[in-house]
C-alpha cells in the first residue's frame, strides 16, 4: 500500500481541453425541491456536458486547514434543451422535453446582465451538447464517451432514488458531500478511519460481519449519524467497501481505465508516474476524480501506520 504523499496534485479541478468552460460565476440555487428555506448562493461551471455547482469559487486555494471544496450537485445537459428566462424575477429556467415528465432547473442571477450571459452561454452549451439518445435509464447518466462527462443529475437522483437506502447507490456527485454541503456517511466513514483505524491490525483487509454493515447503515438512516471512538473499526472499513460497490456509475469510467493503464506501460518510473497523474487530471470527470483522491488521502494515511496496523 506504499504511496506517493503528493496527493495535493489532485486537489484542485481541472478541465480537459476538449471540455471547454462556457461561463462559470455565481448563481442562486432554489430552496424548491431541496429542503432549503431560501435561495442559496453557489458557484457555478458550464460545459458543453453539464451544469455543476460549488460552495464557493473552486479556482480559489483553500486556506490552510480548510475544507475540501467539492462539487454540490449538478445537472447533464443535452441537445434537447432549452432556456426561458423570466426578466422581473431575474429567474433562468433550463428546460429538457426528455423522460415522461421532462426536466426544469431553475436559478436565480444577481443582476440582469448576469442573466443574459448566462442565457446566452447555456444556449452555446446546449448547441453543443451530446445528444439526447446518449442518455442511460432514468439517472441522466450519459456513456462515457467524451472523457469529460459528470455522471449523473443529483435532481433526479433525488427524485427517484430507492426509498430502501439514503446511503447505499448515491451518485457519485454525492458520494462526498450531502446535498446542504455537510459530510456524507462516506466522508464520515473515512474520517473515522483516518482518527481511529490506523492502529487496527488488518484494518481493511479483515472482513467485518456483513449483518453488521447493514446494522450500522440502517441506523445511520435512523438518526445515529455520527461515528464514535467505541465503533468497531472492521465494521465502518467495511461500510466504506460497501457502499463504494454500490456507487450507481463506475468511480474509474472505461475511457479513465484506458488512460490509465497507458501511463502504466511506461518503463521510466518518474515520467510514468506522471503520466498517471496527468490521465488522472485530464481524462476524470471531476466528481470522480475527487472521489479517487479522497480515497487515495485515506489509504495514504493508513500505510503510514503500517508498523501497527500491517498493512503493507
Amino acid at each position: 500500500m506504499k504511496m506517493s504523499a503528493s496527493l495535493a496534485a489532485f486537489e484542485r479541478p481541472r478541465i480537459g481541453t476538449s471540455n471547454t468552460v462556457f461561463k462559470s460565476g455565481p448563481l442562486f440555487i432554489s430552496s424548491k425541491g431541496l429542503g432549503w428555506k431560501s435561495w442559496k448562493k453557489r458557484w457555478f461551471i458550464l460545459t458543453r456536458t453539464s451544469l455543476v455547482f460549488f460552495k464557493n469559487d473552486p479556482s480559489t486555494l483553500p486556506q490552510r486547514g480548510g475544507e475540501v471544496n467539492l462539487t454540490l450537485g449538478g445537472i447533464d445537459l443535452n441537445n434537447s434543451g432549452s432556456v426561458v428566462v423570466r426578466e422581473d424575477k431575474k429567474l433562468l429556467t433550463v428546460l429538457f422535453p426528455d423522460g415522461r415528465d421532462g426536466r426544469a432547473f431553475t436559478l436565480k442571477a444577481e443582476t440582469l446582465e448576469d442573466l443574459y450571459e448566462w442565457k446566452t452561454a447555456l444556449e452555446h452549451a446546449l448547441a453543443q451538447a451530446p445528444s439526447a439518445v446518449l442518455v442511460m435509464g432514468h439517472n441522466g447518466i450519459f456513456r462515457n464517451d467524451t472523457g469529460d462527462s459528470i455522471e449523473g443529475s443529483f435532481h433526479q437522483w433525488r427524485d427517484k432514488r430507492p426509498v430502501k437506502s439514503l446511503v447505499v447507490g448515491r451518485p457519485i456527485l454525492l458520494a462526498l458531500e450531502d446535498i446542504d454541503g455537510g459530510p456524507s456517511f462516506l466522508e464520515k466513514a473515512l474520517r473515522f478511519l483516518e482518527k481511529f483505524g490506523t492502529k487496527v491490525e488488518g484494518i481493511l483487509r479483515q472482513s467485518a460481519d456483513v449483518e453488521e454493515v447493514e446494522r450500522r447503515v440502517k441506523e445511520y438512516e435512523q438518526g445515529k449519524t455520527e461515528f464514535v471512538p467505541e465503533e468497531d473499526a472492521h465494521v465502518i472499513g467495511d461500510c466504506v467497501k460497501h457502499v463504494l460497490r454500490e456507487l450507481p456509475s463506475s468511480p474509474v469510467p472505461a475511457s479513465c481505465c484506458t488512460a490509465l493503464l497507458e501511463a502504466y506501460k511506461i518503463d521510466r518510473k518518474e515520467a510514468r508516474v506522471n503520466a498517471m497523474r496527468s490521465a488522472i487530471l485530464e481524462t476524470f470527470p471531476e466528481p470522480n476524480r475527487r472521489l479517487l483522491q479522497r480515497i487515495l488521502k485515506m489509504m495514504h494515511t493508513i500505510s503510514s501506520h503500517a508498523s501497527e496496523n500491517r498493512m503493507t
